[in-house]
C-alpha cells in the first residue's frame, strides 16, 4: 500500500493523509444518512488506489498525491448523492465472485443468492440440466450456477443490449462463457426458436417486483438503477404471469420455475402458480430474518386434473 502511494505521488504534490481523507469522507456521509459511512469511504479510496481495503490501515500516515486526493473527493460527493457504491466501484460481489456491475443493470442482491440456492437444490444430482435465466441483468444468476454446475446448459435471456453486454463480459471473466447462451429479448421471447419446448429442466427468474406506486418510495440509491428492473407492474407480479405462462411451453414434465419476489407477495404469487392449473410442489423460502423471498413451483402435465384449491404448499427457510 504505501508503496502503491508513492509511486502515485511521483512528481506530485501530496495532499492530507489516508487516515485524514477517511475521516473527512466518514464524516460526508454520514452526514448524508448513509448507513455504512466508515465502509463506503474506505471501499472508494481502496478503489481507486487499487489495494484491498484492509491495507488502508497499514497506511493512515501515507500522504494521498493531489490527483488521486481530487478524484476520491469526486467520487465521495456522488455517494454522498446516494449513488450506489457498486457503480462507483463498478464491481459486486455475489455469490463469492467479484461482478462488474454498471447503471445499465440492476445491482445483484444477497437475497438473490437465496434463489440460486433454491434453484439448485432442486435439481439435486440431476446430469447435464438446460436452465433458462429470465431477464438476465448482470449475469450474477447465470454465472453463479454455471460456476457451481459446470455440466448444465444455460441460455439467458435479456432485454437491454446494454446490459447484455455486462454479463457477457461477467461471464468471460469467470471462465463460464462457453456454458451460457446470452439472448437478446423480453423474457421468454427469444427462446421460441432456440428448440428448447419441452427441453427445460429449470426456468429461474429475478423479475421485476415492485409494484408501480410503490417505486416512490425505494432508499435514494434505487432510484439510480434501470426502472425497467424494478417496476412489475400494479401489484408487483406482472412479470412472474408472463413467465408461469410461458414457463409451461418450455419445461419437461417434472422441471421446475423458481422466482425471487417481494416480502408479501407469498399468498397472491402461490395462488398465480396453482392457478396456472399445471404447477405443483409449490413452495416459499424465506430468508433467515423470515421474509419471503422465493417461490418455486414443478411442473407436470398431469397437474391440469388437481383443482387449485386442493394444491397446498410449503414454507422453507435458507440455510
Amino acid at each position: 500500500m504505501g508503496r502503491l502511494v508513492k509511486e502515485k505521488a511521483i512528481l506530485t504534490p501530496t495532499g492530507s493523509s489516508v487516515g485524514e481523507t477517511l475521516v473527512w469522507a466518514t464524516a460526508l456521509l454520514r452526514s448524508a444518512s448513509v448507513d455504512t459511512a466508515r465502509l463506503d469511504a474506505e471501499c472508494l479510496l481502496a478503489s481507486l488506489l487499487g489495494c484491498e481495503r484492509l491495507d488502508l490501515y497499514a497506511a493512515t500516515e501515507e500522504r494521498l498525491p493531489l490527483p488521486v486526493l481530487e478524484g476520491y473527493r469526486a467520487l465521495v460527493a456522488r455517494r454522498q448523492a446516494r449513488e450506489p457504491l457498486a457503480y462507483l466501484t463498478g464491481t459486486k460481489e455475489f455469490w463469492s465472485l467479484s461482478l462488474r456491475v454498471t447503471p445499465a443493470v440492476l445491482i445483484p442482491r444477497p437475497e438473490t443468492e437465496i434463489l440460486v440456492e433454491t434453484a439448485l437444490t432442486r435439481l439435486g444430482m440431476l446430469q447435464g440440466p438446460v436452465i433458462v435465466d429470465i431477464g438476465s441483468g448482470a449475469g450474477a444468476i447465470a454465472v453463479a450456477i454455471a460456476k457451481t454446475r459446470p455440466d448444465a446448459r444455460i441460455f439467458a435471456t435479456e432485454i437491454s443490449g446494454r446490459a447484455l453486454e455486462v454479463a457477457r463480459e461477467n461471464a468471460r471473466d469467470h471462465g463460464v462463457l462457453g456454458q451460457i447462451s446470452f439472448l437478446q429479448g423480453d423474457l421468454l421471447e427469444p427462446l421460441w426458436g432456440a428448440g428448447l419446448a419441452g427441453q427445460c429442466d429449470l426456468i429461474v427468474s429475478n423479475p421485476p417486483y415492485v409494484a408501480t406506486s410503490d417505486l416512490v418510495a425505494l432508499p435514494p440509491e434505487v432510484h439510480y438503477e434501470p426502472v425497467i428492473a424494478l417496476d412489475g407492474g400494479p401489484d408487483g407480479l406482472a412479470f412472474h404471469r408472463r413467465i408461469s405462462e410461458g414457463a409451461r411451453a418450455l419445461l419437461r414434465s417434472g422441471g421446475w420455475v423458481a422466482l425471487e419476489m417481494a416480502p408479501g407477495q407469498g399468498h397472491s404469487l402461490v395462488k398465480l402458480l396453482c392457478d396456472r392449473g399445471a404447477f405443483t410442489d409449490v413452495a416459499i423460502t424465506r430468508d433467515l430474518t423470515g421474509r419471503e423471498r422465493v417461490a418455486i413451483a414443478r411442473f407436470t402435465d398431469s397437474g391440469s386434473a388437481d383443482p387449485p384449491a386442493q394444491r397446498g404448499f410449503t414454507v422453507e427457510k435458507a440455510v
